[in-house]
């Protein structure tokens, strides 16, 4: 059974209260810290109207104040270093407890936000202010600022959503930098459970679709930076996404109505099981064989959350392929033996 999430306490009442908090929370940063403050400082309201914080989650021998202060010699940005390591998730509960905004923007240290991005996002919640968050397509780029693609269309115009928790539940869509909250929706859900270590952001999103609405925006307005030094690549390298997508996949089953929970996890499972495998194929193809055999490990658990009454086809198919590739992977061991 998962643990409660994290309590987020609500402010004490105040007169007044920023619109957004974009908090900035930070391990470690390099020069891309750079590129995230100027792609907010350059279209940031009043301070008034905006926080903007850089929550340092006890980096050791840190560049924080450095970095900040070379952009932002002011004092705009707001320096908050913690003293106590909490981890990816313990950091981002607690960048949004120290938020004072309405609405809370969660933007990673190597991520970024396009013009245009805080004005659609006002503008949605001024729309629809009954609304738990509001998104919009990403940009996913690489370390050099190359684009890798845009994410998928979820609809053509601007609005809230319609049936969209089945879709956000089936598999993740939807990247942090994008995603703006109600401080609101995190004080009456709670936080990211910080005993995920990858998926934590997704769970999220399926806890808010239960209770909330969500509004898209159909413009590219952030960017997402995929890049062999982000947490991201380092649970990959290390087979550790895998096991932590079955436990986010366990978790989101208990938020989800009974009559749609068993198609729901089947689809999942398959959907990332057919991503493990593709990064099995990909290790292979790049000679990374100890990565692909850590990767090929984690997917009986992942087959596991199937129902018996699962789909045979899609289910069949992907026996098939892995046991293809057990094969493939055995043969190149025995050439290279």
């Amino acid at each position: 059974m998962a643990s409660l999430p994290t309590p987020i306490p609500p402010l004490q009442a105040a007169s007044q209260r920023p619109l957004f908090s974009v908090m900035l929370p930070t391990y470690q940063p390099d020069d891309k810290l750079l590129v995230t403050l100027q792609s907010v400082l350059t279209q940031a309201p009043p301070r008034e109207v905006m926080q903007i914080a850089v929550v340092d989650d006890a980096s050791p021998n840190s560049r924080v104040e450095q970095l900040v202060r070379s952009i932002d010699p002011h004092g705009r940005v707001d320096l908050l270093p913690q003293s106590d390591r909490f981890g990816l998730g313990g950091n981002w509960n607690r960048s949004i407890a120290l938020a004072r905004g309405h609405l809370v923007h969660l933007l990673h240290q190597d991520d970024y936000v396009l013009p245009g991005f805080y004005r659609q996002i006002e503008r949605a919640f001024a729309t629809a202010p009954g609304i738990g968050m509001a998104f919009c397509r990403s940009r996913i780029v690489d370390g050099d600022n190359r684009l890798i693609k845009i994410t998928s269309r979820h609809r053509w115009l601007p609005g809230v959503l319609s049936n969209w928790l089945p879709t956000i539940a089936q598999r993740q869509r939807v990247q942090t930098p994008a995603a703006v909250v109600a401080r609101s929706t995190y004080e009456a859900i709670g936080g990211y459970r910080t005993e995920l270590c990858h998926a934590l952001d997704w769970e999220m999103w399926v806890r808010i679709a239960v209770s909330h609405g969500v509004w898209y925006e159909p413009q590219p307005l952030a960017a997402y930076r995929r890049h062999d030094r982000n947490e991201s690549a380092r649970l990959f390298s290390c087979g550790a996404i895998w096991p932590d997508l079955v436990n986010t996949i366990q978790i989101n089953a208990q938020s989800l109505p009974e009559v749609m929970r068993d198609k729901i996890v089947d689809q999942s499972a398959c959907w990332y099981v057919a991503s493990a495998l593709r990064t099995v194929r990909n290790q292979i193809s790049i000679g990374a064989l100890d990565g692909a055999e850590t990767t090929l490990k984690h997917i009986p658990a992942m087959l596991g959350l199937l129902h018996e009454d699962a789909c045979i086809a899609p289910l069949r198919q992907l026996r098939h392929r892995l046991a293809a590739i057990h094969s493939q992977l055995e043969c190149i061991r025995n050439r290279a033996a």
